[in-house]
């Protein structure tokens, strides 16, 4: 069946929209038709679902298996080496056939890609992160019009690259053999070639959609409401508006805000592109806020360009009052590194964010909901947008916007040497212009960065001494042409309001990180094998990146995994591990590092569950440590994210929420951390103190109690204070010889509680064992449950226990759903309660718990 072109319900709106005689309005469309494909090397055309990507449209026809599952993703590598063709044909509506021009617009083609309209080439795209625009109203014919587009393969596009080249380009975690690495040589999402918490699977097609625009004489084709001067009585702006024109009209440009006129102004428009300026202000704004400071207030903007009165097209945005900054101050040991929102410092609390699918086009609404209720859930307000992997798309964006939560934007650039080549130079510059025009409106943007590690690999991982002199001077040369003059040129052109930073990590005057300036990674934990004391140790100005593995819950290790797999030496959990660790030992990996992770703080796991159930353990007390380290030291400390918050396939990673969304003992453990008042608890020589970290703008009344229980729940010794908590910073507020405090009690049966207190309710607390856990003592626990129904599908838990359990964890062997709280202590003589919200039918039949004691006793 052919489709005659696009959704009727479109047509039809659009021709209510704008009355039934007019030829200047423009008309906008979604190309939505029967599209089919096939391999360049078989003529048989499959149907196809647009947008998409080619794995995707071959899982669903059945011609290979799942590559998740297993290690199918090896038997699915052949389709990275084929060229892959797309079809459709679609009819214009006799009523478009009258306008002067008409564009196709196509908003991602990944990656090389060429288009035919009737059989005419249309144009030839080489860029992933970008959109292309093509007038096509010469090419177009009464009746049915075929598109067809044609992707060649990347892989054999950057080989032929690769072998002009004399030298081998670094590109660190693509999972190929170094000397057939191309992921540098296109302009395509990096993880798609592999990553050490990535398949290798790199796919093809038209993954954003295609539109077609009508319009006669005039048209506007971007929008920029640039902050002129922010202040609380008024907020001024200029609407910057870029039109298209065939001739030289008069017309009137309208801002409208929030419905409401806020300023015209009548322009004649030259011939060609104009950039017209249209000044208004809100009269005393409300502000927006990250997440815990306020409301996230956003104001709807619209630009009408009107013939008399006569709308002839409009543009929407919404915008945030703000004003936004990055503080680098000199002080005496270096220099801040702070966002400032609206004049206030905000230590950024948050996570380093992947796609949620290896498979762009499944990173649906539903997904990008999750994930940003996860961050909200634990209190972030920043996410960081990691440069190995895409632009996202403006929904999530919008999503940002609406909870305050700030992104972190790396440019497209990670871990990997850029080829001197002029023209993918020019390429970078087009990307660079048009995602920063693209994502400049959103009051979420925080910062653009020019790349990952790329710095850091050239000055500490060796990557210089791999080249000859000529050589060296040749690639930091083009190193300087992108980072320090193409991407910042963009971001001054287009946005800016907003900073550039050349490179995470790096200290000022584009030096290498060194803790005492610029933002810091720290992986001297996991990669490096040291305890989790020594992010105490390395706290630095800013922690963009952090992190521990750990294993998924064993639902979605099954959903992978067969029973025959279900160990850490596995073929398939080896398969699935993807950090190797070389400088260790020849074959050392991330499998063999949760094992030292948990032998270092746990007894030996006496199964596979086990051994799962603790590397979880392992990476959330770590995190709960670091976080803690930079929370204790603001305001030298000014943020930390932590790698990674999802997961783009289900596997053995850093990730705090798998990939299915099932939180791992990590996320409820940063859910606490991130409190806006939080107690943490530290050893500081021969002293134990209480700190308390507070993101609030404003002094807080609270009392600070602070208990030393046994662990058959017997309170050994009591304090409290009332006390008046210090606003946005961190401070400590109670100090005690811990020699006292180990005198009265057994240490290994002994746990330390402070709780805050306001108004009597409990804000937060924090528990502190006097050594690691595989040293404490538990008794035999009883733990009881008690059960209450509330609503249709959700409960109540109620847990109680005669002796101290550490990290019950609650699991269902059936149902699916969330717990409010979990992988948590339990101290005797206190109850805790558990919403379940989910679908089981029956939670008591269907909960099982797990805890430490239950490694040991079991």
């Amino acid at each position: 069946m052919k489709y005659p072109f696009l959704l009727y319900v479109l047509i039809f709106s659009m021709l209510i929209q704008f009355g039934c005689s007019m030829k200047k309005e423009t008309r906008n469309f979604e190309l939505i038709g029967d599209w089919k494909f096939r391999s360049s090397r078989n003529n048989e055309w499959l149907s196809a679902t647009v947008p998409g990507c080619v794995h995707t449209d071959l899982l669903e026809n059945k011609i290979i298996p799942d590559p998740f599952y297993r290690e199918n993703e090896l038997a699915v590598q052949w389709i990275e080496e084929y060229d892959w063709e797309y079809k459709t044909s679609f009819s214009i509506p006799s009523e478009l056939e009258s306008y002067s021009n008409i564009d196709l617009h196509f908003e991602g083609l990944d990656t090389y890609a060429d288009v035919y309209l009737n059989d005419t080439l249309l144009l030839k795209a080489d860029n992933m992160f970008i959109g292309w625009t093509v007038p096509v109203k010469t090419y177009l014919k009464s009746g049915e019009n075929s598109l067809r587009i044609y992707f060649h393969s990347a892989v054999n596009v950057g080989m032929e690259k690769l072998r002009k080249v004399p030298y081998t380009l670094i590109a660190n975690n693509e999972l190929a053999p170094e000397n057939m690495r191309t992921n540098v040589f296109t302009r395509k999402a990096p993880f798609h070639f592999g990553w050490d918490w990535s398949p290798r699977l790199v796919t093809c097609g038209i993954w954003k959609p295609i539109k077609i625009e009508a319009w006669n004489e005039i048209k506007m084709k971007d929008l920029y409401i640039k902050p002129v001067n922010i202040d609380t009585g008024q907020a001024s702006y200029k609407a910057i508006v870029d039109v298209v024109s065939t001739n030289a009209p008069n017309v009137i440009f309208e801002v409208r805000v929030d419905k409401q006129p806020a300023s015209s102004e009548e322009v004649t428009v030259k011939e060609g592109t104009t950039q017209v300026d249209i000044d208004f202000a809100i009269d005393t704004p409300e502000f927006w806020w990250t997440n815990g400071l306020g409301n996230h207030k956003l104001y709807d903007v619209e630009i009408r360009m009107m013939d008399g009165n006569r709308i002839l097209q409009s543009i929407s945005t919404r915008i945030g009052v703000r004003t936004l900054e990055l503080v680098q101050q000199e002080d005496s040991v270096g220099h801040s590194f702070e966002f400032r929102l609206n004049g206030v410092p905000v230590f950024m609390k948050g996570a380093n964010y992947i796609p949620s699918d290896i498979f762009t086009t499944r990173n649906t609404m539903a997904n990008y909901n999750r994930v940003i209720g996860d961050a909200l859930s634990a209190n972030m307000n920043m996410l960081r947008f990691w440069g190995g992997a895409i632009y996202e798309r403006d929904e999530l964006y919008d999503m940002l916007d609406e909870n305050g939560i700030l992104a972190w934007n790396d440019f497209m650039f990670a871990c990997n040497i850029q080829p001197d080549d002029s023209l993918q130079l020019s390429n970078i510059k087009k990307e660079a212009e048009y995602n920063v025009k693209r994502l400049r409106n959103h009051p979420s943007v925080a910062l653009w960065c020019g790349n990952n590690e790329n710095l850091r690999g050239w000055h500490d991982w060796g990557w210089r001494d791999r080249y000859s002199e000529e050589v060296t001077e040749l690639l930091w040369n083009v190193y300087e042409k992108i980072f320090y003059q193409i991407l910042p040129d963009a971001v001054e052109k287009y946005h800016p309001e907003i900073a550039y930073w050349p490179s995470s990590p790096q200290s000022v005057d584009n030096q290498p990180a060194d803790r005492l300036s610029g933002d810091e990674h720290d992986w001297t934990v996991w990669f490096m094998d040291t305890p989790f004391t020594s992010y105490s140790q390395t706290v630095g100005r800013f922690i963009s990146e952090y992190g521990l593995q750990s294993y998924p819950e064993m639902k979605t290790i099954k959903a992978f995994a067969s029973d025959s797999d279900l160990s850490y030496r596995s073929p398939v959990m080896e398969h699935r591990q993807r950090s190797s660790m070389p400088w260790i030992a020849p074959d050392f990996n991330g499998n063999e590092m949760s094992r030292t992770y948990i032998l270092r703080y746990y007894r030996p796991p006496d199964n596979f569950e086990s051994f799962v159930y603790l590397s979880q353990l392992v990476q959330a007390e770590g995190i709960k440590y670091a976080i803690e380290s930079h929370r204790r030291n603001m305001p030298y400390c000014m943020g930390t994210l932590y790698w990674q918050i999802n997961d783009c396939w289900p596997t053995i990673s850093w990730s705090s929420v798998d990939y299915f969304g099932r939180w791992k003992a990590m996320h409820y453990f940063v859910k606490k951390a991130f409190l806006p008042t939080y107690p943490i608890i530290f050893k500081d020589n021969e002293n134990l103190k209480v700190s308390v970290a507070n993101d609030n703008l404003r002094l807080e009344e609270v009392t600070l109690e602070v208990k030393l229980y046994d662990f058959s729940g017997t309170i050994l010794w009591q304090e409290e204070i009332d006390t008046v908590l210090l606003a946005n910073t961190s401070h400590v507020y109670l100090s005690f010889p811990q020699h006292e405090l180990l005198s009265k009690g057994i240490p290994s049966r002994m746990v330390f509680e402070a709780v805050i207190k306001a108004e009597n309710e409990v804000v937060a607390d924090n528990l502190y064992y006097f050594d690691d856990c595989k040293a404490l003592q538990f008794g035999k626990a009883s733990i009881e449950k008690e059960f209450s129904k509330v609503g249709e599908d959700d409960y109540d838990v109620i847990l109680s226990t005669d002796q101290l359990v550490k990290n019950v964890a609650l699991f269902t062997s059936k149902s699916e759903g969330s717990f409010s709280d979990n992988y948590f202590d339990m101290i005797p003589g206190k109850t805790y309660k558990i919403r379940f919200t989910g679908n089981a039918e029956n939670l008591e039949e269907d909960l099982y718990l797990m805890s430490v004691n239950k490694t040991y006793h079991d």
